[in-house]
Protein backbone atom coordinates (compact mmCIF):
# COMPACT_ATOMS: atom_id res chain seq x y z
CA UNK A 1 0.00 0.00 0.00
CA UNK A 2 1.55 3.33 -1.06
CA UNK A 3 1.63 6.49 1.01
CA UNK A 4 -1.38 8.10 -0.65
CA UNK A 5 -3.53 5.08 0.07
CA UNK A 6 -2.40 5.05 3.68
CA UNK A 7 -3.30 8.72 4.07
CA UNK A 8 -6.76 8.20 2.56
CA UNK A 9 -7.33 5.19 4.77
CA UNK A 10 -6.40 6.78 8.08
CA UNK A 11 -7.21 10.49 7.54
CA UNK A 12 -10.96 10.25 8.31
CA UNK A 13 -10.29 8.37 11.54
CA UNK A 14 -7.57 10.84 12.53
CA UNK A 15 -9.83 13.85 11.91
CA UNK A 16 -12.64 12.21 13.86
CA UNK A 17 -10.30 11.50 16.75
CA UNK A 18 -9.06 15.10 16.73
CA UNK A 19 -12.61 16.43 16.91
CA UNK A 20 -13.38 14.15 19.83
CA UNK A 21 -10.29 15.30 21.68
CA UNK A 22 -11.27 18.94 21.21
CA UNK A 23 -14.52 18.27 23.04
CA UNK A 24 -12.49 17.73 26.22
CA UNK A 25 -10.90 21.16 25.82
CA UNK A 26 -14.19 23.04 25.49
CA UNK A 27 -15.81 24.71 28.52
CA UNK A 28 -18.10 22.43 30.48
CA UNK A 29 -19.89 24.80 32.87
CA UNK A 30 -23.25 24.72 31.04
CA UNK A 31 -24.22 27.81 33.02
CA UNK A 32 -27.80 28.89 32.32
CA UNK A 33 -27.84 32.57 31.41
CA UNK A 34 -31.23 34.27 31.75
CA UNK A 35 -32.73 36.17 28.82
CA UNK A 36 -32.11 39.91 28.97
CA UNK A 37 -35.79 40.87 28.99
CA UNK A 38 -38.24 41.37 31.83
CA UNK A 39 -41.38 39.19 31.96
CA UNK A 40 -43.28 42.08 33.56
CA UNK A 41 -45.34 43.54 30.73
CA UNK A 42 -46.75 46.94 31.77
CA UNK A 43 -50.53 46.81 32.15
CA UNK A 44 -53.24 49.35 32.86
CA UNK A 45 -51.80 52.73 31.92
CA UNK A 46 -48.26 51.93 33.00
CA UNK A 47 -47.11 52.24 29.37
CA UNK A 48 -47.74 55.87 28.37
CA UNK A 49 -50.14 56.17 25.46
CA UNK A 50 -51.51 52.67 25.85
CA UNK A 51 -53.90 50.62 27.93
CA UNK A 52 -52.64 47.11 28.62
CA UNK A 53 -54.42 44.01 29.88
CA UNK A 54 -52.64 40.87 31.07
CA UNK A 55 -53.58 37.71 29.16
CA UNK A 56 -53.25 34.09 30.28
CA UNK A 57 -51.62 31.63 27.94
CA UNK A 58 -53.95 29.02 26.46
CA UNK A 59 -54.17 25.39 27.48
CA UNK A 60 -53.06 24.43 23.97
CA UNK A 61 -49.86 26.48 24.34
CA UNK A 62 -49.06 24.79 27.66
CA UNK A 63 -49.63 21.35 26.18
CA UNK A 64 -47.57 21.93 23.04
CA UNK A 65 -44.51 23.40 24.77
CA UNK A 66 -42.32 21.96 27.53
CA UNK A 67 -43.55 22.12 31.11
CA UNK A 68 -40.81 24.57 32.14
CA UNK A 69 -41.70 27.05 29.38
CA UNK A 70 -42.75 30.42 30.81
CA UNK A 71 -45.15 32.93 29.26
CA UNK A 72 -45.87 36.63 29.58
CA UNK A 73 -48.75 37.97 27.48
CA UNK A 74 -50.74 41.19 27.23
CA UNK A 75 -53.12 42.99 24.91
CA UNK A 76 -52.68 46.69 24.20
CA UNK A 77 -54.85 49.44 22.75
CA UNK A 78 -53.56 52.90 21.89
CA UNK A 79 -55.19 55.77 23.73
CA UNK A 80 -56.77 58.58 21.77
CA UNK A 81 -56.97 62.20 22.97
CA UNK A 82 -60.52 61.55 24.22
CA UNK A 83 -59.28 58.71 26.42
CA UNK A 84 -57.14 60.97 28.59
CA UNK A 85 -60.19 61.79 30.69
CA UNK A 86 -61.82 58.37 30.30
CA UNK A 87 -60.79 55.59 32.66
CA UNK A 88 -62.27 53.00 30.32
CA UNK A 89 -60.85 54.36 27.09
CA UNK A 90 -63.82 53.70 24.82
CA UNK A 91 -62.19 55.30 21.79
CA UNK A 92 -59.03 53.25 21.60
CA UNK A 93 -57.34 51.88 18.51
CA UNK A 94 -57.09 48.27 17.33
CA UNK A 95 -55.89 45.54 19.67
CA UNK A 96 -52.20 44.59 19.53
CA UNK A 97 -51.22 41.24 21.04
CA UNK A 98 -47.76 41.07 22.63
CA UNK A 99 -46.16 38.03 24.19
CA UNK A 100 -42.86 36.69 25.48
CA UNK A 101 -42.14 32.95 25.56
CA UNK A 102 -39.18 31.95 27.72
CA UNK A 103 -37.43 28.71 26.83
CA UNK A 104 -36.83 25.95 29.34
CA UNK A 105 -33.82 23.67 29.58
CA UNK A 106 -34.67 22.07 26.23
CA UNK A 107 -34.77 24.81 23.60
CA UNK A 108 -36.32 22.53 20.98
CA UNK A 109 -39.29 21.82 23.24
CA UNK A 110 -39.85 25.46 24.25
CA UNK A 111 -39.31 27.77 21.30
CA UNK A 112 -39.89 26.97 17.65
CA UNK A 113 -39.49 28.75 14.37
CA UNK A 114 -42.60 30.97 13.98
CA UNK A 115 -42.82 30.19 10.27
CA UNK A 116 -43.54 26.59 11.26
CA UNK A 117 -45.69 27.24 14.34
CA UNK A 118 -48.09 29.80 12.89
CA UNK A 119 -49.45 27.53 10.12
CA UNK A 120 -50.25 24.95 12.82
CA UNK A 121 -52.40 27.64 14.47
CA UNK A 122 -54.37 28.30 11.30
CA UNK A 123 -52.32 31.11 9.74
CA UNK A 124 -51.88 30.71 5.98
CA UNK A 125 -49.90 32.26 3.10
CA UNK A 126 -47.03 33.46 5.27
CA UNK A 127 -44.63 35.95 3.71
CA UNK A 128 -41.67 37.28 5.67
CA UNK A 129 -39.18 40.07 5.33
CA UNK A 130 -36.59 41.83 7.53
CA UNK A 131 -37.61 45.12 9.13
CA UNK A 132 -35.85 47.73 11.25
CA UNK A 133 -37.62 49.71 13.97
CA UNK A 134 -36.23 52.74 15.79
CA UNK A 135 -37.26 52.54 19.43
CA UNK A 136 -38.42 55.45 21.57
CA UNK A 137 -35.01 55.63 23.25
CA UNK A 138 -33.19 56.02 19.94
CA UNK A 139 -31.93 52.44 19.68
CA UNK A 140 -32.52 50.50 16.46
CA UNK A 141 -33.52 46.83 16.36
CA UNK A 142 -33.90 44.35 13.53
CA UNK A 143 -37.02 42.18 13.34
CA UNK A 144 -38.66 39.63 11.10
CA UNK A 145 -42.08 40.75 9.85
CA UNK A 146 -44.56 38.06 8.86
CA UNK A 147 -47.79 38.73 6.99
CA UNK A 148 -50.44 36.03 6.86
CA UNK A 149 -54.14 35.30 6.51
CA UNK A 150 -56.27 33.48 9.07
CA UNK A 151 -59.65 32.13 7.91
CA UNK A 152 -62.51 32.71 10.33
CA UNK A 153 -64.74 30.04 8.79
CA UNK A 154 -64.94 27.70 5.83
CA UNK A 155 -66.74 30.42 3.86
CA UNK A 156 -64.61 31.47 0.90
CA UNK A 157 -62.95 34.81 1.47
CA UNK A 158 -64.00 35.07 5.09
CA UNK A 159 -60.57 35.70 6.56
CA UNK A 160 -58.58 38.26 8.51
CA UNK A 161 -55.13 39.51 7.59
CA UNK A 162 -52.48 39.38 10.30
CA UNK A 163 -49.16 41.20 10.76
CA UNK A 164 -46.60 39.71 13.11
CA UNK A 165 -43.19 41.06 14.20
CA UNK A 166 -40.80 38.87 16.16
CA UNK A 167 -37.29 38.79 17.60
CA UNK A 168 -35.28 36.40 19.79
CA UNK A 169 -33.64 37.79 22.93
CA UNK A 170 -30.96 35.84 24.77
CA UNK A 171 -28.51 36.88 27.46
CA UNK A 172 -26.84 39.92 25.93
CA UNK A 173 -27.91 39.02 22.40
CA UNK A 174 -30.81 39.97 20.13
CA UNK A 175 -31.39 37.97 16.94
CA UNK A 176 -34.03 38.61 14.32
CA UNK A 177 -34.12 35.16 12.71
CA UNK A 178 -34.29 31.56 13.83
CA UNK A 179 -30.98 30.76 12.07
CA UNK A 180 -29.14 33.59 13.81
CA UNK A 181 -30.43 32.38 17.17
CA UNK A 182 -29.40 28.78 16.50
CA UNK A 183 -25.88 29.79 15.45
CA UNK A 184 -25.44 31.98 18.53
CA UNK A 185 -26.72 29.19 20.75
CA UNK A 186 -24.27 26.70 19.21
CA UNK A 187 -21.37 29.12 19.64
CA UNK A 188 -22.20 29.74 23.30
CA UNK A 189 -22.54 26.06 24.12
CA UNK A 190 -19.34 25.05 22.32
CA UNK A 191 -16.96 27.88 23.12
CA UNK A 192 -18.16 29.52 26.32
CA UNK A 193 -19.87 26.62 28.06
CA UNK A 194 -23.02 28.68 28.61
CA UNK A 195 -26.63 27.95 27.76
CA UNK A 196 -28.92 30.90 27.14
CA UNK A 197 -32.56 30.95 28.20
CA UNK A 198 -33.85 32.55 25.02
CA UNK A 199 -37.02 34.61 24.95
CA UNK A 200 -39.18 34.86 21.86
CA UNK A 201 -40.86 38.28 21.72
CA UNK A 202 -43.69 38.80 19.28
CA UNK A 203 -46.31 41.45 18.63
CA UNK A 204 -49.15 41.08 16.16
CA UNK A 205 -52.43 42.60 15.05
CA UNK A 206 -55.25 41.99 12.57
CA UNK A 207 -56.40 44.19 9.70
CA UNK A 208 -59.04 44.02 7.02
CA UNK A 209 -61.72 45.98 5.22
CA UNK A 210 -64.52 44.28 7.13
CA UNK A 211 -63.12 45.42 10.49
CA UNK A 212 -62.32 48.91 9.26
CA UNK A 213 -58.55 48.75 9.72
CA UNK A 214 -56.12 49.18 6.81
CA UNK A 215 -52.80 47.41 6.56
CA UNK A 216 -50.97 50.72 6.91
CA UNK A 217 -52.92 51.63 10.05
CA UNK A 218 -52.36 48.20 11.59
CA UNK A 219 -48.66 48.20 10.76
CA UNK A 220 -48.12 51.73 12.11
CA UNK A 221 -49.94 50.85 15.33
CA UNK A 222 -47.90 47.67 15.74
CA UNK A 223 -44.57 49.40 15.19
CA UNK A 224 -45.58 52.13 17.63
CA UNK A 225 -46.24 49.58 20.38
CA UNK A 226 -42.88 47.91 19.78
CA UNK A 227 -41.19 51.33 19.80
CA UNK A 228 -42.74 52.22 23.16
CA UNK A 229 -42.70 48.81 24.88
CA UNK A 230 -39.27 47.29 24.28
CA UNK A 231 -37.19 50.13 25.81
CA UNK A 232 -39.04 49.44 29.09
CA UNK A 233 -38.59 45.66 29.27
CA UNK A 234 -35.26 44.85 27.60
CA UNK A 235 -32.35 44.81 30.06
CA UNK A 236 -30.03 47.00 28.04
CA UNK A 237 -27.25 46.90 30.63
CA UNK A 238 -26.73 43.22 29.76
CA UNK A 239 -26.46 43.77 26.02
CA UNK A 240 -23.03 43.28 24.50
CA UNK A 241 -23.75 45.40 21.45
Amino acid sequence: MNLNKLIHAFLPAAVFGLLLSLLFLLPKDDTLEEASISPDMPVGRALPGWVGEKVQESEAERQILAADTKFSKANYRALSAADIWDDFGVNRGPVVDASIVFSGQDMNASIHRPELCLPAQGFMNLTGRPETIELADGRTLHFTRLASVRPRSEKRGDALHFIHYYVFIGHGHIKSTHLQRVLQDMYDRLFTGTVERWAYFQAGTYWGEDIGISEREADDNLRRLIRDLLPRIIKWEEMEN
